[in-house]
């Protein structure tokens, strides 16, 4: 059971990637998508130890912000510079 759970809040985590990295960016999704990212964040601290929760998890908390900010993240990514 405990298992399912624990698959089921690492896919959440996943469909938030999926949503943010969307070539078209709706402000009242995304609006939406932050709270979501706050209960996922919620969820995986009921399975995960607080040393899971470094910074670099906390700032996905902030994703959506500069998402809405900055545009699709697509255009601000550096991979094609780095290839």
């Amino acid at each position: 059971m405990a298992d399912e759970e624990v698959a089921k809040v690492i896919i959440e985590f996943c469909g938030f990637f999926k949503k943010l990295c969307s070539k078209v960016i709706n402000i009242d999704e995304f609006k939406a998508l932050k709270g979501e990212m706050n209960e996922t964040l919620c969820k995986m601290e009921i399975f995960f130890p607080p040393s899971f929760f470094t910074i670099m998890v906390h700032l996905t908390h902030h994703l959506v912000d500069e998402a809405l900010l900055g545009g699709p993240v697509n255009y601000r990514w550096m991979y094609p510079m780095e290839r």
